[in-house]
């Protein structure tokens, strides 16, 4: 990854084993922070580290967009001030409730899980959201205001 990149340093490598829901979840590790029509995973490191099976922990998103600028997005939510604006992402919506004393997009394992041709997003997506469950026991049940 880039030295200077804020979403090179939270991606996962190799070594990482992310489970999702009791689930193993495989990353194209070919990919990289500047990769477009991309399906992500964000995973909040403090409630993965729970000891349960099920977990409210696991975030699956798309961007037609290079991964770190759809991060960057995801980033600038994670404000608390008047404009709640971290009611626009269910990355900050979940620290937010979850987490506010540690309000910050840093508790964000980060992961490229493929790339797809972009009409292909929202299906590859919903594929995700049913194999593992995150409309049910994940973040991606929250709903945000766009």
């Amino acid at each position: 990854g880039k030295a200077r990149c804020k979403t090179c340093l939270f991606l996962s490598d190799s070594s990482d084993k992310i489970m999702v829901n009791g689930t193993p979840l495989f990353l194209d590790f070919s990919l990289t922070c500047s990769d477009k029509n991309i399906i992500y995973v964000a995973q909040c490191t403090i409630c993965s580290s729970l000891g349960q099976k099920l977990k409210d922990d696991t975030y699956f998103g798309q961007t037609m967009t290079p991964m770190n600028v759809r991060m960057n997005g995801h980033r600038s939510k994670f404000v608390i001030d008047e404009r709640l604006l971290f009611e626009k992402s269910a990355m900050s919506m979940h620290c937010f409730l979850a987490h506010k004393s540690q309000f910050s997009m840093e508790l964000f394992k980060l992961g490229i899980v493929k790339r797809v041709r972009p009409v292909e997003l929202d299906m590859e997506e919903e594929k995700l959201f049913q194999k593992f469950r995150t409309n049910i026991c994940g973040l991606n049940r929250i709903v945000v205001v766009r």
